[in-house]
C-alpha cells in the first residue's frame, strides 16, 4: 500500500512483515547506526514487531517505510514524531538502513515527501530535527531540505565512549512554502 510516493520511492506504513526482513539488522549494525542513538542494546525481531504495532496505533507519530519502487525493497524508515497538535510541530527522523541505498538521494526524496505531508496535509507550522555534530550525512540532509541550524547542544549525547554535541535544525511552514 502506497501512502506517499514519487517516481523512485514509496513511503508506506510499516508492516509486520518488515520485521522479518533487514530492518532489525540496521539497528544492530554499528556502521548503519553510528550517526544515531541506536546500537546501544541489541534489537530483536520481537522488538521490531512491537514497535511496528505501536507505531500503527499512534495518533502523534507518522512512521513510514521507505521502499524502492523498482525492487520493492524496504530500504529505510522516515518519521514525523511527537506531533504536538496544539503547537503544530513535529520531529523529523530518518534512517536509510540499506547500505546500497545510501548516497543516491533517497533521504532527500523521502524528506521532501514527508515535509510536504507535514506542512500541507497535517497543517504543521514547524518541523525540527536533531543530529550528532559528527553525522555529516544528516547535517547535510537537514540543510538540503531547507532547515536552519538553530543551535548546538554541547556534549549532550554519549555514544561509543564519546560525548557528542547535537545540532538542532528546524524549518517553519512559511519558509517551506516559499521554497516550493
Amino acid at each position: 500500500m502506497s501512502f506517499l510516493e514519487d517516481s523512485e520511492i514509496i513511503l508506506r506504513p510499516l508492516e509486520l512483515s518488515d520485521a522479518e526482513g533487514d530492518y532489525p539488522n540496521w539497528l544492530n549494525d554499528m556502521e548503519t547506526s553510528k550517526g544515531n542513538s541506536h546500537h546501544r542494546f541489541p534489537y530483536s525481531r520481537d522488538e521490531a514487531r512491537e514497535y511496528i504495532r505501536s507505531s500503527r496505533a499512534s495518533e502523534n507519530d507518522v512512521i513510514l517505510a521507505i521502499v524502492e519502487k523498482c525492487s520493492g525493497n524496504h530500504i529505510g524508515n522516515i518519521s514525523l514524531l511527537d506531533i504536538c497538535w496544539f503547537s503544530h510541530s513535529a520531529k523529523f527522523a530518518i534512517l536509510v538502513g540499506s547500505s546500497t541505498a545510501r548516497g543516491k538521494g533517497i533521504g532527500f526524496r523521502s524528506g521532501k515527501l514527508i515535509l510536504e505531508h507535514g506542512f500541507i496535509a497535517l497543517n504543521l507550522h514547524r518541523i525540527y530535527c536533531g543530529t550528532y555534530v559528527t553525522n555529516t550525512a544528516m547535517n547535510s540532509l537537514a540543510r538540503k531540505l531547507g532547515m536552519t541550524l538553530v543551535g548546538t547542544l554541547r556534549e549532550s549525547a554519549y555514544k561509543d565512549g564519546l560525548y557528542l554535541g547535537e545540532n538542532l535544525f528546524d524549518i517553519l511552514r512559511p519558509e517551506y512554502l516559499a521554497k516550493i
